[in-house]
């Protein structure tokens, strides 16, 4: 996110909250804490903050933090991980550093080929669980 969608946000929450005060100093630190975060998914959960079971909590920071959910890879080790991953599956150069955020492109290319390896995996799982299975090992460990 960029200064002017954290102002945004700001300005969002301080309409359901008259006390959030949107000046230079709080957008700025909030940016510090919400920079690696998608605008999308921050802006619902700030909704989602005023409109659920917490609205009557004071909103801060740390309530966006925890509405994201893991999925969207933002902590350090994700953020690392889904880089070595693509660089092992040539959609970035090798030199990208490790811990910079993916491209939203990259990590939705990731996304799918991580599904489709998911759903070839189920597929084949399928086939060998099927009755005379072409590759029926047996029980591991049985006795003879």
């Amino acid at each position: 996110m960029n200064k002017t969608q954290v102002a945004q946000i700001l300005t969002i929450a301080s309409g359901f909250d008259r006390f959030i005060v949107v000046d230079r100093v709080t957008t700025e630190a909030w940016f510090m804490a919400l920079e690696k975060v998608d605008y999308d998914e921050a802006m619902a959960a700030t909704v989602g903050h005023f409109t659920g079971p917490i609205a009557k909590e004071v909103f801060s920071v740390r309530h966006i933090l925890a509405a994201i959910p893991d999925s969207t890879r933002n902590t350090t080790a994700a953020i690392e991980a889904d880089v070595r991953s693509a660089k092992a599956r040539g959609l970035i150069d090798k030199s990208w550093p490790s811990r910079n955020l993916l491209p939203a492109d990259i990590r939705d290319a990731l996304f799918t080929l991580r599904e489709f390896e998911r759903r070839q995996a189920t597929d084949r799982l399928a086939l060998d669980e099927m009755p005379d299975a072409p590759a029926d090992v047996g029980m591991v460990g049985r006795s003879l």
